[in-house]
């Protein structure tokens, strides 16, 4: 199935206040000294993603929020997360490093419920038809993360789990909030359900969908 997500209202081009793609910040994992993870923009929806002056539907919730990518000692663990802006507001200033096509992973999330389910990888949409039997977890729901949150999953990601603080995330039972099918248990239960071709990219689900840089110009 590869159905069209319908155009929204217009949006903006963005402002002065959009970090370039390349944008790079570090941010502090503990408090010990040079314990740092680096976060590069790779966009901003309202400025990078919006096709005719429209952001598609499952960008909406992420509309004033950045996409980045996250690397620890220079590898990297998280390949596409939404986050708020305080974010790069709060980190110290790196050298820019260029983004590709390729660097444009953004997180699967869960729109609707019942019937009227969707995954929405990106700007692409996918029923899932749940009939009210499958219940959706609040972790896979549209949501960018603060620096607070974002810290404590890089940690998770690096396998640092032990070297977060709060007792609760390190009860087994807690269910981290990725806010990404991608990384949640049985991930791919859910690409299943949805009918994503096994091993599809994102690139690949954009040209299937004829959305985002696929999409047909006037």
């Amino acid at each position: 199935m590869t159905p069209l997500s319908p155009p929204s209202r217009p949006r903006d081009r963005g402002g002065p206040s959009d970090p370039l793609p390349g944008t790079r910040v570090t941010i502090p994992l503990t408090d010990a000294p040079g314990d740092l993870a680096v976060v590069r923009v790779i966009a901003a929806p309202r400025r990078d993603m919006a096709r005719a002056g429209r952001l598609g539907t499952p960008l909406l919730p992420f509309a004033d929020s950045l996409l980045v990518d996250v690397s620890v000692d220079g590898r990297l663990v998280l390949p596409g997360a939404w986050v708020q802006r305080e974010v790069l507001d709060r980190g110290t200033p790196l050298a820019p490093v260029r983004v590709g096509a390729v660097d444009l992973r953004p997180p699967a999330v869960i729109a609707g419920d019942g019937e009227q389910a969707q995954l929405h990888w990106g700007e692409t949409v996918w029923p899932l038809d749940l009939g009210g039997v499958v219940a959706i977890p609040p972790t896979a729901r549209a949501s960018a993360h603060p620096l607070s949150r974002l810290r404590r999953l890089v940690l998770v990601a690096a396998g640092r789990r032990a070297d977060i603080a709060l007792t609760l995330w390190q009860d087994p039972g807690f269910e981290l909030p990725w806010h990404d099918v991608r990384l949640l248990p049985h991930a791919a239960r859910w690409f299943e359900l949805a009918e994503v071709p096994v091993g599809m990219r994102y690139s690949d689900a954009e040209q299937a969908q004829g959305v985002g840089r696929a999409r047909q110009r006037p």
